[in-house]
């Protein structure tokens, strides 16, 4: 076995465990931020809080992000795109088996490196692992696969990217990567997560179901921070 297949089914292994990680720090953040805030005096006056409030309530996301876009993104057509959450984004699935999906994005991160058995050797031992670790958890559109889900979130942005980083830095050393020229700032997490700040809103992006790369990724980022 080749030093590369080695590191993607240590990849395959911390997935497994980012994907319960991700929803139990997302939430804790999401609670802790209002406190923080208020804590480090960050918040913004009444008056111009519900201005922004009444900004953001106006953004359609899944028309900010059409279709189309992420379809060409995937490589796949996206069979259903939804907002199912409070704050403005959408979630967009394909046709297909999220272990598949998951197992195909994490060789799509590494397609430059490895042959196509390679790739086979990682996709199957993926598979199986996120299939027996229930990794995805149960679906609401049996036969669809999420690939891609994008939110936004007003609240004391800066403060987030920081807590953000600060979260999500302790699952390894190496596993943030800053992306110049996006946004105010931006970051991406272990090839599964996007962070962006344009302004006072931030962009979270996930994509560890998508059988894509980061590099495919970022166009649909632009297009999010264009339309803020």
């Amino acid at each position: 076995m080749s030093p590369i297949v080695k590191i993607l089914i240590a990849i395959v292994i911390i997935f497994v465990a980012f994907g319960a990680f991700a929803s139990i720090a997302l939430i804790y953040i999401g609670h802790r931020v209002h406190e923080k805030a208020t804590e480090l005096g960050l918040n913004r006056p009444d008056g111009e809080q519900r201005a922004s409030d009444a900004e953001l309530r106006r953004i359609d996301g899944c028309k900010l992000l059409p279709k189309s876009a992420v379809s060409a993104a995937v490589h796949m057509d996206v069979v259903r795109a939804e907002n199912s959450g409070g704050d403005p984004g959408c979630a967009y699935s394909v046709s297909g088996d999220p272990a598949d999906m998951t197992a195909k994005h994490i060789t799509a991160m590494h397609k430059n490196e490895i042959n196509q058995q390679q790739q086979n050797t990682v996709q199957d031992f993926a598979k199986s692992i996120f299939k027996s670790g229930g990794t995805n958890g149960p679906s609401e559109h049996p036969g669809e696969a999420p690939v891609i889900a994008y939110s936004i979130d007003n609240n004391a942005a800066e403060l987030q990217m920081r807590l953000n980083r600060a979260t999500l830095g302790r699952l390894g050393p190496v596993g943030l990567v800053a992306i110049p020229g996006l946004g105010d700032e931006a970051f991406d997490a272990y090839g599964a997560m996007i962070f962006v700040r344009k302004g006072d809103k931030l962009v979270r992006i996930i994509y560890m179901g998508c059988p894509c790369a980061q590099e495919d990724v970022l166009p649909l980022a632009q297009t999010i921070v264009a339309g803020l």
